[in-house]
């Protein structure tokens, strides 16, 4: 049977999820054409951004534009794929339109938030052009049919099995509590932004906590003898190792993003960390409270809970174990999130008519009966 030709526009960068969706659809069965977006280096490359972030323009939103143009000139897909959308014009949509059997929008962020607020002004213009978004937030759905949207399904969260995987072997750890993630201010109103409540942290757990991502050194410069480490970010083997090294591995839900799960926790307990999470329903449906997961709803809450878990060795490896169990066996994976998307998309399904006889081709992954942590 023919498999599916898609042509995948979004990031391919380490550490995105556009590009683990990329090689989801792969393990679907599908042949997937990859166009990241164009990207200016250096001094160019910031002033570039500068111009999309502020206005929507700039020459590496010119030649994403024309290289989608050149992609579909060239042949015709069954599918044209779009994650996130921030750097496709409505005009070269409107022009590739009928090289495609279906268009797809895939988002995981909120056009109407407060996260990255300048740059969604092409998404929207986008938006009644496509067939099907796709997102993992409930919370954008009616926005997205207000906006023109035709259909607007919801996929959850995931992790990539070539990348999130336990370590065959235990491991030393080498941090106490870690963070791998942006240092955003992303209270939203709601709570303090996360800067402030990891910082906060550190002072009732002085030397005990690490930080792996853009903007910690800025966020908590002065501070720096209160934190074990403070890096930039952990991608790919690193990000993995990190979770493999750490007693505990935390977990935000970005408020002014309107999230209601973060794909970190599930790619932290399919990696076999100790998973301690901001709380969130449709997370504490996922894993259950004290038995897969941890969850804190504020500042008091993750401190003592951190400082619980930080205690109790073995109470840290039967929840990263249970977590890692819940992960494996419940279909958490992108390939399968996406293939359960895709049987119930009437946009999708007349693509994939293979998708019922095959299961994804997932890579082989380890189901080992310790947890990382070394005894």
């Amino acid at each position: 049977m023919k498999r599916p030709s898609i042509l995948h526009i979004g990031d391919d960068d380490p550490g995105t999820t556009a590009r683990d969706r990329a090689d989801a659809l792969a393990q679907l069965g599908a042949e997937v054409t990859r166009l990241p977006p164009a990207r200016l280096r250096g001094w160019a490359g910031r002033i570039d951004w500068q111009l999309r972030a502020r206005l929507q323009i700039g020459p590496a939103i010119a030649r994403t534009n024309a290289a989608i143009r050149s992609a579909c000139a060239e042949r015709s897909y069954d599918v044209l794929w779009i994650d996130k959308g921030w750097m496709v014009q409505p005009a070269t949509l409107r022009a590739v339109r009928d090289r495609a059997k279906a268009v797809v929008l895939f988002n995981n962020d909120n056009p109407w938030g407060e996260h990255e607020r300048g740059l969604w002004r092409l998404h929207r213009g986008i938006i009644p052009l496509v067939d099907e978004v796709m997102t993992p937030k409930y919370g954008v759905v009616r926005p997205y049919e207000l906006a023109g949207a035709r259909r607007v399904s919801i996929v959850d969260f995931g992790f990539a099995p070539a990348r999130h995987f336990p370590s065959p072997q235990p491991v030393e750890p080498q941090y106490d509590l870690s963070f791998i993630g942006t240092a955003l201010k992303d209270g939203g109103g709601i709570r303090p932004h996360r800067t402030e409540l990891v910082l906060e942290l550190a002072r009732r757990l002085p030397g005990r906590i690490s930080l792996f991502g853009h903007g910690w050194k800025r966020a908590v410069r002065g501070h720096e003898g209160l934190f074990q480490v403070i890096e930039d970010g952990a991608w790919d083997d690193l990000y993995r190792t990190t979770i493999w090294a750490s007693k505990v591995s935390l977990s935000f839900i970005t408020k002014d993003n309107w999230e209601e799960l973060s794909h970190r926790a599930f790619e932290i307990t399919a990696c076999g960390g100790c998973l301690l999470a901001e709380r969130a329903s449709r997370l504490e449906q996922s894993f259950r409270e004290d038995v897969e997961a941890v969850y804190f709803s504020d500042i008091a809450e993750l401190a003592a809970k951190a400082a619980a878990l930080l205690a109790d060795q073995a109470g840290r490896q039967r929840i990263a174990a249970a977590g890692l169990s819940r992960a494996q066996s419940s279909g958490y994976d992108n390939a399968a999130r996406l293939k359960e998307a895709i049987a119930r998309s009437p946009v999708l399904r007349p693509q994939f008519p293979h998708l019922s006889e095959v299961e994804p081709a997932s890579p082989a992954s380890f189901t080992p009966t310790h947890a990382n942590e070394l005894s």
